[in-house]
């Protein structure tokens, strides 16, 4: 039986993006016939014909409505009070009053369920005009379609879902385009260049255009001022911003600090790092929760070969990859390598599939025949850590990718989940830098979802596979990688040309929702 493992949670409050919360309000519209007759617009015999007929059909059909909105809305959305247009008669005056009414508090909705008895299109039509957002009915019938039809002819933000389950899939993923208009990310930055960035020059461009496009906002910290900050001194000496109070780590965070260390040795299986050597990288990772809670920001990455150029992660024996586990598996995107679409796109998985993703270098291993792509020094080095058994064994087996990073995190089944069988080693060959590894052959067979933003914020790469296991839990360095069996390697590797290297995926099939996702962000989909 394997033993339970505590989670390491500090003690420092993010505004975590598990936390947002789509508001949905059902809004029903009446209709009550004034007068008693039959047309060829109204059918009856006898009292059908009566208003309190319609009132009791009304009353009736509302009770249905508000349950089946109750009871069919998925993790993370919030049903408001309902709203209902009463005293609408086949008069056909539009009441500005009940309009009012049912407007009220409309600056705090997200999304709208509406739902009638007759017909009442004029009202539901001048009510999403009014209100601009989203208005969907579900069920199949002519009326939906008169209705969804009309709204989209005004070019106005409506669905029509034949089935709950078709709703629940869509608001999903709006709950997902939500959070990431909510994510904010910290960005540890040394210098730029034409290309952007000395990391990931696959990465965004434009942040402005993410901002204007996604509402995802960035934050800034340098990285000369972020390692200052790992000295335990008066936070108003630093070197680089000499007088200025900072967050510097102090002995209150060092006694959470060894708390986590503690409890990261003693569960994992195994640890080959002394305390002493994972102190410096789990300072960084407390350092960088007391910068993020700061600046307000809820994801994090930070450049990686213009700061091991400075030679202060090696003077200061720390690497970032353990605050990147971390975070993913508290809910908090967080990316190598300064790969900003890397963390929206981490974050845009997340906020469908409710769980933490992983993310590393990513390359095709064999054709769609199965033939192994032996050349070049990528997979002459992916080869070194795959092992010589494992890659011979590869042979025949088509449409293999890899995807590795030292980044594990213990969560990849869900935040509420049992945490996984973990090791911990080290980075550095030399013994510093703490990485979290995962045996990714005890998942094999897991499905997995893929996605990357590409660099102009147009495109958003979906796939989808098969984790078929992984390899480097028993290694250093960054030598961490998992194996996932793809429909057709050369089209994933024809739409990887146009995103970018680094490519998450979450555990589950959530290929749907994610293409849902990308088109009410009105970006292009590759599908892989």
């Amino acid at each position: 039986m394997a033993k339970e493992i505590k989670k390491t949670t500090p003690k420092i409050e993010i505004d975590n993006l598990q936390n947002v919360t789509y508001k949905v309000r059902p809004v029903f519209f009446d209709i009550v016939h004034e007068l008693a007759y039959e047309g060829p617009c109204r059918f009856g015999k006898d009292k059908e014909l009566e208003p309190e007929f319609d009132i009791m059909i009304n009353n009736e059909a509302y009770k249905g409505f508000l349950m089946g909105v109750q009871h069919n809305m998925p993790e993370g959305v919030e049903v408001l009070e309902a709203h209902r247009f009463e005293n609408h008669t086949e008069n056909w005056r539009v009441s500005e009053t009940m309009m009012r009414k049912v407007l009220e508090g409309n600056e705090d909705v997200d999304f709208y369920f509406v739902s009638t008895t007759g017909r009442t299109g004029e009202l539901i039509v001048e009510f999403a005009q009014l209100c601009k957002k989203p208005v969907a009915f579900v069920g199949n019938d002519y009326g939906m379609t008169i209705n969804i039809s009309a709204m989209k002819a005004r070019g106005l933000e409506c669905y029509g879902f034949r089935s709950w389950e078709e709703a629940r899939h869509q608001l999903r993923a709006l709950r997902a385009k939500k959070v990431l208009a909510n994510l904010r990310v910290l960005c540890s930055t040394r210098f730029n260049g034409n290309l952007g960035y000395h990391c990931a020059n696959d990465s965004f461009i434009d942040l402005e255009k993410v901002t204007a496009k996604l509402g995802t906002k960035f934050r800034y910290v340098n990285i000369h001022e972020l390692i200052d900050q790992l000295q335990e001194i008066d936070p108003r000496t630093n070197y680089t911003t000499p007088g200025r109070l900072q967050e510097n780590i102090n002995a209150e965070d060092m006694v959470e600090v060894n708390r986590i260390i503690d409890e990261l040795m003693k569960d994992a299986d195994p640890c080959v790092m002394t305390k002493e050597n994972m102190i410096p990288s789990l300072k960084m990772f407390y350092l960088v929760r007391k910068l993020m809670n700061k600046n307000e920001c809820n994801a994090f990455t930070a450049n990686c070969p213009d700061t091991c150029s400075t030679c202060r992660i090696n003077k200061e024996r720390f690497t970032f990859c353990i605050s990147h586990s971390l975070n993913n598996e508290e809910g908090i995107p967080s990316a190598c390598e300064y790969d900003v679409a890397a963390v929206v796109s981490k974050a845009a998985l997340q906020a469908i599939a409710g769980k933490p993703s992983y993310m590393g270098n990513t390359a095709v291993i064999t054709q769609p025949d199965g033939a192994l792509i032996e050349d070049g020094m990528q997979m002459h080095f992916a080869k070194d850590h795959i092992g010589p058994e494992k890659w011979e064994a590869l042979k025949g087996q088509p449409n293999i990718i890899l995807t590795g990073h030292s980044v594990a995190n213990r969560q990849m089944k869900g935040f509420e989940e049992a945490p996984a069988k973990y090791a911990i080693r080290p980075f550095a060959y030399s013994g510093f830098g703490a990485t979290m590894r995962q045996d990714f052959d005890l998942d094999a067979g897991q499905v997995v979802t893929m996605c990357r933003f590409d660099a102009n914020c147009d495109k958003l790469f979906i796939s989808k596979g098969v984790l078929k296991g992984g390899y480097g839990y028993d290694m250093d360095n960054c030598t961490l990688g998992s194996l996932i069996q793809v429909e057709d390697s050369y089209r994933f590797y024809e739409n990887q040309l146009e995103v970018g290297n680094h490519i998450p995926f979450v555990y589950g099939d959530y290929f749907d929702e994610m293409v849902m996702l990308a088109k009410a962000l009105g970006l292009e989909v590759l599908v892989g």
